[in-house]
């Protein structure tokens, strides 16, 4: 006769919620939206130079003489 299987275990519980838990929860949230603030404000940088870099660009190709012609400022 074989020998009887022991019980099985109960399945581990989530253990109660803590203070120091949900403070370290509000820090890491905060710590992302920090960070997310940075990365829009790099990109968002980063996307103004290329602008400029393709408007300097366009113009040294174009010639300073064909886009800003003789009087340009008189057209406003």
């Amino acid at each position: 006769m074989p020998a009887a299987m022991p019980e099985r275990a109960a399945p581990p519980a989530v253990p109660a919620s803590t203070r120091q838990y949900e403070h370290d929860l509000s820090e890491r949230d905060t710590y992302h939206r920090d960070r997310e603030h940075v990365e829009r404000r790099r990109q968002l940088r980063g996307l103004l130079i290329l602008a400029f870099v393709a408007i300097v660009l366009s113009i040294a190709r174009a010639g300073l003489g064909r886009v800003f012609t003789p009087s340009w400022w008189h057209l406003w």
